[in-house]
Order: C-alpha cells, then structure tokens, then sequence
C-alpha cells in the first residue's frame, strides 16, 4: 500500500537537498517498482549508474528484480527490516562478479564514496572491496557506516571479515552507534572505543557515533567534540540515521569545524524524525532551518560531563552547549549553540532561495 525509496537512496536525497551532487551505485530492475524509484531520484535531482554490464545478460531474469525491503514499525519506534535477501547464503545481486568500468569512472569522478553494512546483503564483499580500493586509488574519501549488520560480518565468512576490516580500517569516515561501536571493538565508553578504531588506521580522520536522543561525537586524534540533540515531537526514526550522514558529508566536503557539522547532522537527523517513513519523507531543507533558528537542544550536561570524564582522553574535549558564552568547565570547552548556528545559518538559506526557484 505504502511505497517508498529506501536505503541509501534516504542518503543521497537528503544529500540532494542540502545542496550536494550526487549520483546513485546500484542495481533496480525493469518492472513498476525500479521505475518508480528511477523516477523518485530523477524528482530529487539525483543521478543514477546501473551495475549491469553485457557479461551480466545471461543471468536470469528474476535476478534483475528490484530488490524490495519491507519495514517493520512497532508502537516503540523499533524497526525491523525483511528482505528476499535474508532467507538467501548469496548475496541479492550475486550474477554481479566484477565491477563494471562505468562504476569506476564514477567513483573516480567522486569526492565522496558511501558504503554501509547492508550491501553485503546485495553485492558480494569482493565488488565491495574493489570499489573501496577504487576510492583510495583515485583519492576519493571513504565513509563507511556499518550499521547492524557489523556484528555479523564481523563473525561472518572470510571474505566477509575481510571486506569488513579492510572497511574500518581504510575509510576516511566511520559512523556508528553507540551500541554497533561497542560491539565492534569490546569498550563501552563510545570516546575510548572510537579512539580504539582511530588506532588501527592510519586513513580514519574521523569517527562520527550517534547517540540516539542524546546527541552525537565526532572523534579525531586531536579532538572530541560532542553536540546534543534537538528536541522534537517524534513521529518515525527510520531514515535518521541515513539523514544524519548526508549532513556529515557536507561537513567533511566544506571543512565545517566538527561542532557545526555536528550541530547540522543532528538538525537533518531530528528534520527527518518529525516525518512518517523515510524516501522522499527524509529532511527538508525548511525544517532543518527551522530547527537551527529555534535552537531548542536536549541538553543533559550531567550525562555529557560524565562520558567525558570517564573517556579519560587525553585531547582537545568541546561541547556545544546553551550556555550564551564560551567557556570551560569540568576539563572540556563549551561552544555556545547560537555561535554554532550562526555560522551555518547562512550557507543554508542562501541554498534553501535556490532550491526554492529550481523547484
């Protein structure tokens, strides 16, 4: 009854409406379901590469079916997701063996390459690798988020724990929960843990956790920086996540300090939340801007001032917060939120004009 663009495709919209060009990876087939997504992202100004390429014909036809994801809501905003993909040992699209020339060129062309945890799902982990040594080839930067499916992978097959580990450690950004980077490295404390990551790599500059209601860090090896969240009325979680990303995307692109950069994912994550379903329901530039001027954050200083203390980190510590000035307390900076959004304000409404008169 309910249809909706889903998956990345909640990335790359919200990406599109904060002003980033963007181009999809993937695979839909010929039949009602692929159509209406095409169209979806031609609607939101997104470009679209196929995987397929003249070795693929002789697969069979049913493995040229869009891939279909049913999302699954209780009344305590838990999700669950079911796909073909997961009553199958291969991936949804395993007839893709290599990855096709005009997948590299776009790579290549790319600041930005974005991979998740649930492509294994759809690709096999010797396509995912190719794509990420594609990406560190060309200098293109590596985010890579890997969401619930972490845990699995990092007990799954070889190759498996192979494309994951070459995933942590060669990415230019990773983006966790709190929960999927304690089960990933064994620490508890998110900063310790993201530090941990920090230390097996010698490409990570940033380790970006999400901390649900309560906000998100951005971690470097110099710096921690955490940002509460915006206080909204929830309506649906799904897509935040993705949202979020797009936001820290522009951040990394325009060299935002990490409290502005923060500051806006969690605004676009908070936009997306007030909205029922993800697709084309995923942040709108107008309430992201109305969130930012309201500045109305969840702050919880006691909970912040005791993550920090326990991290024990041994850098740069700030926090934006309401507070009217800046200052320092407890070991750790505070920013004030107005001079966090005052700075990004501008970007955005000139963008949000634009966006205007496109339409």
């Amino acid at each position: 009854k309910f249809w909706e663009a889903g998956g990345n495709c909640n990335l790359v919209i919200a990406a599109s409406r904060l002003g980033l060009k963007c181009v999809t990876l993937g695979h839909v087939g010929h039949e009602i379901y692929g159509n209406f997504l095409l169209e979806v992202l031609h609607e939101e100004h997104i470009d679209t590469v196929g995987m397929m390429d003249g070795n693929d014909l002789a697969a069979c036809s049913d493995a040229y079916e869009t891939l279909l994801c049913w999302v699954l809501v209780d009344p305590f905003q838990r999700h669950g997701f079911c796909s073909r993909a997961d009553f199958s040992q291969e991936p949804a699209f395993n007839w893709i063996k290599k990855l096709p020339e005009k997948i590299r060129n776009t790579i290549q062309e790319s600041k930005i390459l974005f991979c998740n945890g649930y492509a294994f799902d759809e690709l096999h982990p010797h396509i995912i690798i190719s794509s990420i040594e594609c990406a560190i080839s060309s200098g293109t930067a590596v985010f890579f988020d890997p969401g619930p499916r972490g845990k699995t992978l990092f007990h799954g097959t070889p190759d498996e724990r192979r494309a994951l580990d070459l995933s942590l450690r060669q990415s230019d950004v990773l983006l966790l929960t709190s929960d999927e980077v304690e089960s990933l490295t064994g620490i508890q404390n998110p900063i310790k843990a993201g530090q941990e990551l920090l230390k097996s790599s010698s490409r990570t500059k940033w380790v970006v956790i999400k901390m649900g209601s309560k906000g998100s860090l951005l971690i470097t090896k110099s710096m921690v920086t955490s940002a509460p969240a915006f206080k909204v009325e929830l309506v649906d979680t799904v897509g935040c996540g993705d949202s979020f990303t797009a936001a820290i995307a522009f951040g990394f692109l325009h060299n935002l300090p990490a409290a502005q950069t923060l500051m806006l994912a969690n605004a676009v994550g908070a936009a997306t939340a007030t909205g029922c379903g993800a697709g084309r329901n995923v942040a709108h530039l107008e309430v992201v801007l109305d969130l930012l001027k309201q500045s109305k954050i969840n702050e919880d200083y006691a909970f912040w001032a005791q993550l920090l203390k326990e991290s024990e980190a041994p850098c740069t510590i700030s926090l934006v917060s309401g507070l009217g000035v800046y200052g320092c307390a407890d070991g750790f900076s505070c920013i004030p939120v107005r001079s966090v959004v005052e700075e990004l304000l501008p970007m955005f409404e000139a963008a949000y004009e634009k966006s205007t008169i496109r339409s």
